[in-house]
């Protein structure tokens, strides 16, 4: 659903999900990506420490998490979150290419303060 651009439904279908299921990690990390979507960052940042809460090797909500936290400019901590997905999954490209911009994004930040 959040494929197709409907995030209020995607939303609605997701938060009913955790209400009879209040541990489906999939549905968290579902809805931390569509409220993402809606520029909801707290909220979905909210969704994912739930789903990593429930599981604490969930590549992609550390992924989500990851970018989550490098759209608030917690460069440093969106990095722990890219090297974790990338420790479960080492192979996940998209976790890779994250991590290298926000790494460039930081050294950057560093150098322009000094």
């Amino acid at each position: 659903m959040v494929r197709e651009g409907n995030l209020d439904e995607a939303i609605a279908h997701y938060n009913e999900a955790l209400q009879l299921k209040p541990s489906y990690t999939e549905a968290h990390n579902n809805l931390g990506n569509a409220l993402f979507k809606q520029g909801k960052i707290i909220e979905a940042i909210t969704h994912y420490e739930k789903a990593l809460q429930l599981k604490p090797d969930y590549v992609e909500a550390h992924y989500n998490m990851g970018l989550a936290l490098a759209r608030q400019g917690k460069l440093t901590e969106a990095i722990v979150h890219y090297t974790e997905a990338l420790r479960l999954k080492p192979d996940y490209l998209e976790a890779h290419n994250n991590l290298k911009a926000t790494l460039a994004q930081l050294r950057k930040a560093k150098d322009n303060s000094q």
